[in-house]
């Protein structure tokens, strides 16, 4: 199965009055992990608009996009452009959590919430041709992650490639920040055990 992972750029990354630099520091791991759920005979891009120009000519069976607030935009048209060829579409990411009804309409299967538990669910309902509109996340841990698929990160084109992400959320909840909307009803803030981080490391 062909997988097209995409994150576009967001809207200030585009903008002349900043500094793009700052959106090349660190490559989309959150795509990266998700990634490491497919099977081996899955042939996976992952495309990160801050760093590169999108391909869209393409014909992927399963587009996956991770949605921000400023991108959101620019992701529902990638959206829209792939689901009028044809294919397979699901969103995700905070802004789909936080606005479900208004990613809808752009999609074939949105994610609500953290993906590390309704990813895999999903594939194993998109390969039996039986995927759901909407899955929401229940389970608050990263104990037993795969290992990030690093090899699909173009490590040319970030300052940082090597970077590594060991919690999810925030401890803090500041009024004017969505986090605690996206991971509502759940912990909105946990780690991942020490000994799996320095695997990772390693």
């Amino acid at each position: 199965m062909k997988i097209k992972m995409i994150l576009p750029a967001l809207t200030e990354a585009k903008n002349p009055y900043w500094r793009p630099i700052k959106y090349s520091l660190f490559p989309p791991l959150g795509l990266a992990t998700l990634a490491a759920y497919g099977s081996a005979h899955d042939e996976i891009d992952l495309q990160d608009e801050h760093v590169e120009k999108l391909n869209i000519n393409d014909s992927p069976d399963l587009v996956v996009i991770q949605v921000y607030i400023t991108n959101a935009y620019r992701s529902y048209a990638l959206a829209d452009h792939y689901r009028k060829k044809g294919v397979y579409v699901c969103l995700g990411g905070l802004h789909v959590s936080s606005l479900p009804e208004e990613a809808m309409p752009h999609a074939d299967s949105i994610f609500i919430g953290p993906g590390e538990d309704i990813f895999p669910q999903f594939l194993k309902d998109f390969r039996k041709k039986n995927p759901k509109r909407i899955y929401v996340n229940a389970k608050r841990e990263i104990d037993d992650i795969p290992p990030i698929r690093r090899d699909l990160i173009k490590r040319n084109l970030y300052l940082v490639p090597n970077s590594i992400v060991v919690s999810r959320g925030c401890p803090h909840h500041c009024d004017f920040c969505y986090k605690d909307a996206f991971f509502e009803g759940g912990k909105s803030f946990y780690t991942q055990r020490v000994d799996a981080a320095l695997k990772e490391i390693d």
